[in-house]
């Protein structure tokens, strides 16, 4: 049993006077509002209403758990209905990790619609192309190129981005040109350390 909803069918049934409008309230049937009522009383091995042919009236005890009750659930309405409006007008601060030349080329523009369609979020934009820990420096969003590994974080594919291998004519002029990847274990090259090679045995042209 949701401990929840048989607080809002013992309060309903205080405030209608009767299990028939309570249910009415709630939009329950009469019987499933009063077995709410029945297990909560066993739950709490106390007796919250006297029950008649004619009437309910609260006990004791129901008195005072109807005060707390009450006070439980308008707080949960409340924290709901906060919720929902951040959730239709954003507010607070959004920290994002990019790649320093990926934000450079994408990114202004991309920000700058978002702030005016959202003026309450503040965004921290921060360029780096190491792997921060997302969790731990606490982002909210991190943009990454290559493959996401093992993790409890959810990735989302944006757009693909090219990688190419080249060399000026006078550097391939000098040491040849190289037809595997591994023919690059002979050259002297300049590797991006954060991006995975998986070309082996591709041709270069």
């Amino acid at each position: 049993m949701d401990r929840i909803d048989a607080m809002r069918a013992f309060v309903a049934v205080v405030n209608e006077g009767s299990f028939s409008q309570a249910a009415n309230t709630l939009q329950l049937s009469a019987q499933l509002v009063s077995k709410y009522v029945s297990r909560l009383e066993e739950q709490l091995h106390t007796r919250l209403l006297n029950r008649t042919t004619r009437k309910v009236s609260v006990t004791e005890a129901g008195s005072q758990y109807f005060i707390h009750a009450q006070q439980i659930l308008l707080s949960i309405d409340d924290m709901e209905a906060q919720l929902g409006g951040l959730q239709q007008l954003p507010k607070g601060t959004l920290r994002i990790s990019a790649p320093v030349s990926f934000a450079l080329k994408h990114m202004a523009k991309l920000i700058a619609d978002f702030q005016a369609r959202y003026p309450s979020v503040i965004v921290d934009l921060q360029l780096s192309d190491r792997k921060v820990d997302i969790v731990e420096e606490g982002f909210d969003i991190a943009l990454r190129i290559g493959q996401l590994e093992s993790s409890s974080l959810i990735a989302k594919k944006i757009a693909p981005i090219r990688v190419i291998l080249c060399a000026s004519p006078k550097y391939l002029q000098i040491h040849g040109t190289p037809k595997r990847l591994e023919d690059l274990e002979a050259h002297r090259y300049l590797h991006y350390s954060y991006m995975n090679l998986e070309t082996k045995g591709q041709i270069f042209k």
